[in-house]
């Protein structure tokens, strides 16, 4: 199972533009060629992902957000982004590649001694080393969507982070809010406020259709649609849709086929299952608590 980070092409070149640098200028700081920038960008190539946060820095970003994960880190993830190849992360530690191969494949775990010493070479607790590894095993945090989770911030400090690498205007924005909507439900200066944050987000888009406006920025911006709600907000979503499939289930008007048809997985059996015993809890839980 792998959750390293996604790349694009296109939008390492918005960002590179946006700091305005030259492919030259990016390979110097990186010490690559101008034509592995190049291919980068044209989609020829993808850089190693020990190189993302390198080149993160270099542009001036957050690898959060330019090279945005999806879901807890595996081992892999977290030496990558410690900025280790497999090779260079074993000879730091004394080792084979074979014990991290293997740990990382899902295969068989770190020793203990092993896995306090990556734990410090990657610069994490050795607690979260060990979330990382139960992940590279298929073991998803109990406390944590499997599919992905929301940003953390306001609609507003999304919105401003999401921009420094993607930069759009006010007015395109709006028009993919509209173009999703089919209609003219916003202007440019609803953009502008919930950008600038002269309000909350929900005196903003009072009375507006949410969902809408969110599915036409994840557009524009290349993210999901829940990249703007919090994490309540996606987890009364998908309980809403549990409730409709627990229904038609029971009436035998749905039946249930994961994509591939290779069935639903553990991850996202657990995940329904954990949201199921959050709302079973508050529905149980005396009245003032």
């Amino acid at each position: 199972m792998s959750s390293l980070r996604s790349f694009n092409g296109r939008r390492l070149r918005t960002a590179r533009r946006a700091a305005e640098q030259r492919q030259q200028d990016l390979g110097d700081a990186l010490g690559v060629s101008k034509v592995a920038v190049a291919d980068w960008e044209s989609g020829k190539a993808t850089p190693p992902p020990e190189r993302l946060p390198a080149i993160a820095r270099a542009l001036g970003q957050s690898v959060d957000v330019l090279f945005e994960r999806i879901g807890p880190p595996d081992l892999a993830g977290l030496r990558a982004d410690a900025e280790y190849s497999q090779t260079q992360a074993a000879k730091a530690l004394g080792i084979s590649r074979v014990p991290l191969g293997n740990a990382e494949g899902g295969k068989r775990r770190l020793a203990v001694d092993i896995a306090e010493r990556a734990a410090a070479l990657y610069g994490v607790s050795l607690a979260e080393l060990e979330a990382a590894q139960d992940v590279s095993f298929g073991i998803m945090p109990a406390n944590r969507l499997v599919a992905g989770r929301p940003a953390s911030g306001t609609v507003g400090e999304k919105l401003r982070a999401l921009l420094r690498t993607r930069p759009m205007s006010d007015e395109e924005l709006a028009a993919a809010i509209n173009r999703k909507a089919q209609a003219e439900i916003v202007a440019p200066a609803v953009i502008e406020a919930l950008r600038t944050e002269q309000q909350s987000a929900e005196e903003i888009l009072a009375g507006l259709p949410l969902g809408t406006v969110y599915e036409g920025l994840a557009d524009a911006l290349g993210v999901p649609p829940f990249h703007f709600q919090t994490g309540e907000q996606v987890e009364r979503e998908i309980m809403e849709r549990l409730r409709f499939l627990a229904q038609g289930l029971g009436e035998g008007r749905v039946t249930i086929n994961a994509r591939g048809g290779g069935g639903i997985s553990e991850e996202m059996l657990a995940v329904a299952a954990e949201l199921v015993m959050r709302e079973m809890r508050a529905n149980d839980a005396p009245d003032g608590q």
